[in-house]
């Protein structure tokens, strides 16, 4: 066991965590029921940008909260003199490990201040080494033991069942021949108290009050650890006196007693805790708040739960007292605007507690702006609406209570005025996250989580922003909605305005009159490497890059060639150098087909960097990748609210769509100009085989039936070509190789009988037959891809067995597969289908 005085013996992680509670004053799973649910975490997968639009009403009704630990560190409400002693945890430094590091040097230090020779002293530390390695070793064969048992849960707490083998044996341990006094006395204790045989833990507390007995010059380096060990030994017998014993451990250390591993700022919390189960909260709360002072960042969690339990458990006369206190006020109503009370964090069901925590500060008559702030938030965000407007008034001109004036005038419909209100306050706000500046007040530490990610929250001066662009996009002020939207780092909803609501020319002057040559002239953003996402420089080149697609997808080439990142404006070039060649009728027919064919693989390679639509149909925003984000559609579904999309808004959507409005548009252009160049062709030439297959294979995954039309021109037109006798052969277009040439094609045979039980048991091999049907789409087994094999052809081969099977289903069964990423000998999964 080890000699740490702070977290005592660490068993297993669970026990290391518990000691650690221990240490700072909480065990057990309070802090699981004090702070509600767990704090989710930013899930595996895609990151989907925020969005106003999509969260609907509740995307601008919703209620900031703020980041506890910042807002702690901001109010600054106490100071220590004492400093905790953190791990490190980096080089993986335990408890243990701390303990015994120190009590080390601490060894070394006394008996070189006893004048004991080098020599000497070096065998002592050696020799008291060697038996607290005994005490590691058994710490982790305990802990190996103690893992051995089975989880169980008993309601209130998880632990192991008691492992079925018996436990190590406790070490026989030795005292150092030479090893100073109080060392001495101090391992004495500490043997006795982590010794499991020992149930009377009380023994150990002679040697450390003998260690305290000696004379002061004898015991400068164990006194604040005998000190702290006896406080923790009375904490459950005798609050009081284990709370004397922390005063005396505080009391040392400022003598100048060694206090080598921060055990002043540690009792501060176990003092803390003996406060708070006395039903002391007061005392508890400023105990917490002078050990988080000290460093100390597991008081952080502390300060939740002593708060936490005076919301829900003081009785009225507590919680006044609590309220006069400017320190506990301001930590409890700091902790009541941090909460994470759901998702979309708007107006939570009415909590009791809420409700008379804000009838005591009422009482305490508490009249400063920052606090009158804070209480306005905080009835907004549990839903006392009347009591926000009350703290609201007593806020006067704060930037934090207009803003929730703004929210409550959307509550009553009054639009127009919340719109005015955020406009004017929205330069109060800063765009960039204040983490590291505490001058910037509360705005600087108020936080809109939009969803349960604590990756996906924007610092409050975005939200502000963000809001104002959906109110002005609600009043049909278009213009001035993309500008909002844009600066406040909403891009999704930035790109819906610009893609679909703007018209092509509004969109063009305003990014002609506001983000020029690309920004460059533009000032920087002194934060801009903090947030590089809304640093102007970058902005720009999204708002302008965005333009230069749709005015290329208008055939405005020699327009959108400006506003194209620098990247691609030579692919850019080579694009239209090929479209002017293929149109130009004065050039051979053969000259322009292969002009108007190298455009179209153009197109269809690079179309998403060239053409596609930030948003759908194409998700350029994703990289093509999700299907998710603002659409006209769910503007025009959504319930009717005063921000809901007005029919001028809708019809302007509703205009604006990609040719044809349809997952990636871009590959039907590029298909549209590959017929172009087909038609200049003659019949039954490798060529225009090959340009026909191409085109038509762009397309035959996702749209068979647009893709038919270039089949059935290849058959037609090229039926003495070998592409086209293939692509007559099976029905459908060859695979071609690299040359241009169709790859050998083995038909599909029809399925043979089904197989009885005994030929498909494992334990016999499989007949001829059997073998045949495993070369054949089958539900519930493997497939091998054959040559000219597409999704609906295996689909429509499994529902010859009588099976109804959809492409969708064969591309559920199969992550990662889609339409385009098919190929020969791969081996995808048939899923079993209700017959």
């Amino acid at each position: 066991m080890s000699l740490c005085p702070a977290v005592g013996f660490p068993a297993t992680w669970t026990i290391r965590f518990r000691r650690l509670l221990s240490r700072v004053g909480l065990t057990g799973l309070t802090l699981f029921f004090a702070l509600g649910a767990p704090v989710p975490l930013p899930a595996c997968g895609p990151f989907f940008p925020n969005s106003l639009l999509r969260s609907g009403e509740d995307g601008v009704l919703i209620a900031p909260r703020v980041d506890f630990e910042r807002e702690l560190e901001r109010m600054k409400l106490v100071d220590s003199r004492f400093q905790a002693v953190p791990l490190a945890a980096e080089h993986g430094q335990t408890y243990l490990d701390q303990s015994s590091d120190a009590e080390a040097a601490d060894l070394a230090a006394a008996l070189q201040r006893l004048k004991v020779p080098a020599d000497e002293a070096q065998e002592i530390c050696k020799a008291h080494e060697a038996e607290r390695q005994k005490l590691k070793d058994y710490a982790a064969a305990f802990e190996a033991w103690e893992q051995s048992g089975e989880w169980v849960w008993d309601g209130l707490d998880r632990h192991r069942e008691t492992p079925k083998t018996p436990p190590p044996a406790f070490p026989e341990l030795v005292f150092v021949k030479g090893l100073p006094g109080e060392f001495t006395d101090y391992f004495a204790g500490a043997m006795t108290w982590h010794n499991p045989a020992v149930q009377d833990k009380s023994l150990a507390r002679s040697p450390w009050e003998q260690l305290l007995s000696r004379p002061e010059n004898e015991r400068r380096f164990k006194s604040t650890w005998a000190a702290f060990m006896l406080g923790k030994s009375w904490a459950t017998n005798d609050p009081a006196i284990a709370i004397a014993y922390f005063k005396q451990v505080r009391d040392l250390a400022r003598r100048g007693f060694v206090d080598s591993v921060g055990l002043a700022a540690a009792s501060l919390g176990l003092e803390a805790r003996v406060e708070l189960k006395r039903g002391n909260l007061q005392r508890a709360l400023l105990l917490y708040l002078e050990q988080y002072a000290t460093g100390d960042d597991t008081a952080l969690n502390s300060l939740r739960i002593a708060a936490n339990t005076a919301l829900r458990e003081a009785d009225a006369p507590t919680l006044a007292r609590l309220a006069r206190d400017a320190k506990t006020r301001q930590v409890i109503t700091a902790y009541l605007i941090s909460r994470r009370e759901s998702n979309l964090e708007t107006l939570p069901a009415v909590d009791d507690s809420v409700k008379r925590w804000l009838v005591a500060v009422e009482a305490a008559n508490v009249m400063d702006l920052e606090s009158a702030e804070k209480l306005a938030l905080a009835a907004y965000r549990y839903g006392e609406l009347d009591e926000a407007w009350r703290w609201i008034k007593r806020a006067r001109s704060s930037p934090v209570a207009q803003w929730m004036e703004a929210k409550l005038l959307l509550h009553a419909g009054k639009l127009a005025p919340a719109a005015a209100l955020l406009a004017r306050i929205s330069g109060s706000f800063p765009l960039e996250d204040s983490a590291t500046n505490r001058s910037a007040g509360l705005v600087g530490n108020l936080l809109a989580n939009l969803n349960a990610s604590w990756v996906a929250q924007s610092p409050a001066g975005r939200q502000v922003l963000g809001e104002l662009g959906v109110l002005q996009l609600a009043r049909r002020e278009y213009v001035q909605s993309l500008d909002a939207l844009l600066r406040s780092g909403y891009w999704e909803d930035t790109a819906y305005v610009a893609e679909r609501v703007l018209t092509v020319t509004e969109l063009q002057a305003y990014v002609d009159r506001t983000w020029p040559d690309g920004g460059g002239d533009l000032p920087e953003d002194p934060n801009a490497d903090q947030d590089e996402e809304i640093s102007p420089a970058r902005l720009a080149e999204k708002i302008r890059y965005l333009l230069a697609r749709r005015l290329l997808r208008l055939n405005r080439l020699a327009e959108a060639r400006e506003y194209f990142p620098p990247a691609w404006q030579p692919q850019l070039d080579l694009l239209m150098q090929l479209l002017h060649q293929g149109w130009d009728e004065t050039q051979p027919a053969g000259s322009r087909a292969q002009s108007l064919f190298a455009a179209a693989k153009i197109v269809r390679t690079n179309g998403m960097e060239l053409y596609g639509t930030e948003l759908g149909p194409d998700w350029h925003i994703h990289g093509g990748g999700f299907e998710v984000g603002v659409n006209v559609t769910d503007r025009t579904n959504a319930s009717p609210s005063i921000l809901s999309a007005s029919a001028d808004e809708v019809e302007r959507a509703s205009a604006s769509p990609a040719d044809p409005e349809k997952r990636f548009h871009y590959r039907y252009q590029a298909a549209s100009l590959a017929w172009e160049a087909a038609k200049l062709l003659p019949d039954n030439t490798d060529e225009t085989a090959r340009i026909l297959c191409t085109a038509g294979s762009w397309l035959k995954y996702r749209d068979p039936q647009a893709a038919d039309y270039f089949y059935k021109a290849l058959v037609r037109r090229c039926r003495q070509t070998a592409i086209g006798q293939q692509a007559d052969r099976m029905r459908w277009f060859p695979v071609l190789d690299a040359a241009g040439n169709p790859k050998p094609y083995q038909p599909r045979q029809e399925p043979p009988k089904s197989p009885t039980p005994d030929e498909l048991s494992p334990s016999s091999p499989p007949s001829a037959d059997v073998a045949d049907l495993l070369n054949y789409p089958l539900p519930g087994s493997f497939y091998l891809v054959h040559p000219g094999d597409a999704l609906p052809d295996i689909a429509a081969a499994v529902q010859k067995l009588g099976y109804s099977l959809t492409v969708q289903e064969i591309i559920n069964a199969n992550p990662g597969l889609t339409s385009d990423n098919l190929s020969v000998g791969q081996r995808i999964f048939i899923p079993e289908i209700k017959e």
